[in-house]
């Protein structure tokens, strides 16, 4: 009967060592498959992370175009704005004249240095931005020194530096903080008269 009891025990106890050896391996699996699916979330975190922050600039920098086009319309507003022709087709009606919208004719031997040229030169500059050529042209400033010679918002000057800079009238030196910038020889032709 001792024997019996004894091989009884022998057999739970195998069966249990058996059992947590299982358990302890089916542990390690799953915490694997939780540690790799966290590395997978952080990779998509990250990669949502820099998308956004894309997006965030992309925003920023159409609101500032926006901003520069609504401080330029408000400067200098389009004379006769109501008297424009309409480009929507309208029926005419007897003793009516039909207004055609001019398409501008571009000559054939001008080349697209030319183009970009006349392109830069047609581009009307604010006031703001003129006084910031203004003081590019005594020496080289940077951002927070204009910022404060023009008194607007950090981020009103830095969407104005980043607006000359896009029309290549001002180049930065990007390899100090904050940058520091300095007249093209275009910035200088846009003081020059005529």
């Amino acid at each position: 009967m001792v024997d019996v009891v004894f091989a009884v025990t022998i057999a739970f106890s195998a069966f249990f060592v058996a059992l947590s050896f299982g358990l302890l391996l089916r542990y390690r699996q799953v915490s694997q498959r939780i540690n790799a699916s966290n590395d997978l979330g952080k990779d998509l975190w990250s990669a949502l992370e820099q998308r956004m922050k894309k997006q965030d600039e992309r925003i920023l920098d159409l609101m500032s175009r926006l901003e520069l086009i609504q401080l330029r319309f408000s400067e200098n507003p389009p004379p006769n704005l109501s008297s424009r022709p309409s480009l929507a087709p309208s029926t005419s009606q007897p003793g009516t004249t039909v207004v055609q919208p001019k398409t501008a004719s571009r000559p054939e031997h001008v080349t697209g240095t030319e183009q970009a040229s006349q392109i830069t030169s047609q581009i009307t500059l604010d006031a703001t931005e003129l006084s910031v050529i203004r003081l590019l042209e005594v020496k080289p400033r940077s951002s927070v020194e204009i910022k404060e010679l023009i008194g607007k918002s950090r981020e009103h000057a830095a969407r104005l530096m980043k607006t000359l800079f896009d029309e290549k009238l001002v180049s930065r030196d990007s390899s100090k903080k904050p940058f520091v910038y300095q007249l093209t020889d275009d910035g200088r032709k846009r003081l020059s008269p005529g």
